[in-house]
């Protein structure tokens, strides 16, 4: 999301009584709506199934055929998704907004290809059927291309637009998964289909608002030059990927416990721990729009100040006050930000339970201990994705990726031997990586905050060098291979 404090800094700069409200509504539609919409789909599927009077073995198949693709899908784009908001936000502070779309094509391509040839393996071997299998594939890879094209929607401010996108995938799939149905194709078929056509809906509106904002002309030769990115900001790439493992580790680990259930094949669920997981991770994400808005913004312009005075010639004593005045503007922001996370932390424990009770989703004893375990390990979470998000903003990525790895290694480990406790207990694996992430990211940001000047000036070396490594060639070699394919074929035309 590293591109989205620019274009809320658009809004916020507009000067109108409505910009601030303006800038809190992009960045909850952004950074809160891909989650939503992936349940607000799935949500929609199991209010289908339930009219439809779908047995529980084919809804049951439904909810996993869907589950499996969201994971899957958000563990590939955590591994690029950094890289490419790096490389974004690079494009746009140096004002080059040329091969924005063709680097997005690029990227699309890249994630197709990892994503889908590694996922069409697994369900070659998964045992679940052709047409099923067939049905799975396309849906995971329309959702790696949705979460793709979101990574490029921060960069832009039509925040109306992208709300009309999340809006008409699911009216799609509720419209197409009725209309399967009518017409008598079997149910988990038509739910399937009909979540496919919701989120084809999504691309092609999300990419045609990437092509109303830049320029058209596609450079070949320039298509896959984001995957330098991965030689000069790896730590970016893992910290991504690491900070998924984390978050979805421990759901895969539960899905084998004695409280999982095997579906077909390779394919298994935990009804009760997977609800409860949904609802629970929707409490952080007031934290990451609180932090959005009021640190990307606020903390940005003492940021920028703190920068520029080093290049702007600017005396000892003037660094040192605006210096003091960036780490005072964090510190406001992370403190207000830890405060509204515990306010919804606590609503959702006292009034949040009694309101899922009353719902027809079929909470009982078990799933409230499950909600209230889940809703301090996601809060926790959030506070340390917040101050990890803050260290980056310095540049020194290495304390980032050790807290990254911990908390990957952690919350399976962890999650691993709470298996040999009460079922009562399966949360807390997850609840003891948040803490530790969370005290590993705040050590990192003391020790970086503590040393400041040291850190702009003197781990920064004397002479830069890109650094060449293996996405280096790669990037060159598609280059080179994009522009031979795009000129043979003009040459035939």
């Amino acid at each position: 999301m590293a591109g989205i404090g620019f274009a809320i800094n658009k809004v916020v700069r507009e000067k109108r009584l409505t910009s601030k409200p303006h800038a809190f509504a992009y960045a909850s539609i952004v950074t809160v709506a891909p989650l939503l919409l992936g349940e607000l789909v799935l949500l929609t599927v199991f209010i289908l199934s339930n009219l439809a009077k779908v047995t529980i073995t084919d809804r049951n198949l439904i909810v996993a055929i869907i589950t499996y693709g969201l994971l899957g899908s958000l563990l590939i784009n955590g591994f690029v998704s950094l890289v490419i908001s790096r490389y974004l936000s690079d494009k746009i502070y140096s004002r080059d907004i040329r091969h924005v779309l063709t680097s997005y094509w690029g990227s699309q391509f890249f994630t197709l290809a990892i994503g889908g040839s590694l996922y069409g393996i697994f369900l070659l071997f998964s045992h679940l059927g052709w047409l099923y299998g067939t049905l799975a594939w396309l849906l995971f890879c329309e959702l790696l291309l949705s979460w793709n094209v979101i990574n490029y929607l921060t960069i832009i401010k039509d925040y109306w637009g992208i709300f009309r996108a999340f809006l008409t995938t699911i009216v799609t799939t509720l419209v197409m998964s009725v209309i399967f149905l009518f017409i008598h194709l079997p149910v988990v078929i038509a739910s399937l289909a009909g979540i496919i056509f919701g989120y084809a809906s999504f691309f092609i509106l999300a990419t045609n608002l990437l092509y109303q904002q830049f320029p058209n002309k596609l450079d070949y030769h320039h298509m896959f030059d984001f995957l330098n990115g991965f030689d000069d900001y790896w730590e970016l790439a893992v910290i991504g990927l690491c900070t998924q493992l984390g978050l979805l580790g421990h759901i895969v680990v539960i899905w084998f416990s004695q409280i999982g259930q095997q579906v077909r094949g390779f394919f298994y669920i935990a009804p009760y721990y997977d609800l409860t997981v949904f609802i629970a991770s929707l409490t952080m994400l007031v934290t990451t729009v609180r932090f959005i808005v009021s640190m990307e913004v606020d903390f940005f312009n003492t940021y920028r100040k703190y920068y520029l005075s080093f290049t702007n010639g600017a005396t000892l004593q003037e660094i040192k006050k605006a210096e003091r005045d960036m780490t005072d503007s964090l510190r406001k922001g992370l403190g207000r930000t830890v405060w509204v996370q515990l306010m919804v932390t606590l609503l959702a424990i006292s009034v949040g339970t009694a309101i899922l009770n009353a719902l027809p989703l079929g909470f009982n004893t078990t799933m409230n201990g499950y909600f209230r375990i889940l809703c301090v390990a996601y809060a926790v979470y959030g506070m340390a994705n917040v101050v990890t998000l803050s260290t980056i903003y310095f540049g020194n990525l290495s304390g980032s990726y050790r807290a990254s790895i911990a908390f990957a290694l952690t919350s399976i480990l962890a999650t691993v031997a709470s298996l040999y406790t009460n079922s009562l207990f399966y949360g807390f694996g997850f609840l003891v990586a948040t803490m530790l992430y969370f005290v590993m990211a705040w050590l990192n940001l003391e020790k970086i905050s503590s040393n400041l000047t040291y850190q702009i000036l003197g781990r920064q070396p004397l002479i830069y060098r890109e650094k060449e490594g293996v996405f280096h060639h790669l990037a060159s070699f598609l280059n080179q291979k994009m522009l031979a394919l795009t000129r043979k074929g003009n040459y035939e035309k």
